[in-house]
């Protein structure tokens, strides 16, 4: 079996996939893998990767087709299922992994942490400065932060024990966003120990195109309507956690205002009973949006 797994889905975007697996293959320890997962893209990422025949041949980097093509929850889930590392870590890809963080991330397993992420550093063009320190950084236990700074985006160097992750049924595919929301959420359940990483583990790119992200591409009312989903399926564990039902009441409120519907919006504020507060922060929102929009 090996130490660690890095799993890339990709989708459509053959340039940024190649810097994404040079950075990944760069900050690879022995006894790890990269794995590609190609989610039907038109050009076949294995064409793109070419150039990495040898790294193939060693064992290094692996490709694999998801004919099925739905999504990158999915397409994640078959990589976790096709891993052999202990440790599972996803990286996007348009994003660049710090050279430095797959050994900090086996640190941090070490240290008796199930899974976690990191900070990142977010850039536009060209290619960021990569910083390197050999300062030694102590790893935060999730469970001394306020609830949303526990929520971990899959594109934050998330990592998690890869029997964890199936223990736990893995990612969502039905969500097309918030699924690493899910998961936390899963993760928070399991009562697994996780950890945050207080140094810079990825470079993010923003795209200027506001559509190339998934999540602001995604209209409103669908991601209210999937925060509406997390809501009723963790509702048991949320009616113990006030804190996180409080949060995600607002973020599912929040979109419905966004969405310009009222009558959905009223709606959703007697689904979710939360209260004069509740109502107050999503009227105020829908008039933020009417006068944005």
């Amino acid at each position: 079996m090996k130490l660690l797994s890095i799993i890339i889905p990709t989708f459509n975007r053959a340039e940024l996939l190649v810097q994404s697996v040079q950075s990944a293959l760069t900050a690879l320890p022995d006894g790890a893998e990269v794995i590609v997962i190609d989610d039907n893209s038109t050009k076949p990422a294995a064409d793109a990767l070419a150039g990495f025949a040898q790294e193939m041949a060693l064992g290094r980097l692996r490709v694999v087709l998801n004919r099925q093509g739905k999504g990158p929850a999915a397409a994640r889930n078959v990589g976790v299922a096709k891993a052999q590392g202990r440790v599972v870590l996803f990286l996007d890809d348009d994003d660049l992994l710090h050279p430095e963080y797959p050994a900090a991330v086996l640190r941090m397993h070490s240290l008796g942490f199930a899974y976690g992420f990191a900070k990142i550093l977010r850039f536009q063009n060209g290619t960021p400065h990569v910083a390197h320190s050999q300062d030694e950084v102590a790893p935060l236990a999730l469970s001394s932060l306020p609830f949303k700074a526990r929520l971990g985006g899959l594109g934050c160097g998330f990592w998690v024990e890869r029997q964890l992750f199936e223990t736990v049924r893995g990612i969502n595919p039905m969500l097309r966003v918030n699924e690493d929301t899910d998961l936390s959420l899963k993760l928070f359940q399991s009562g697994a120990n996780g950890g945050f990483w207080p140094k810079v583990a990825v470079y993010v790119r923003d795209h200027n195109v506001a559509a190339a992200h998934l999540t602001h591409g995604t209209p409103a009312a669908l991601r209210a309507a999937y925060f509406r989903i997390l809501l009723e399926d963790h509702a048991k564990w949320l009616a113990t956690v006030p804190e996180a039902r409080r949060f995600l009441l607002r973020r599912f409120v929040k979109m419905l205002a966004k969405s310009g519907n009222f009558s959905e919006l009223v709606a959703g504020l007697r689904w979710g009973a939360g209260g004069v507060n509740l109502w107050a922060y999503g009227l105020a929102n829908y008039l933020v949006y009417r006068i944005k929009g």
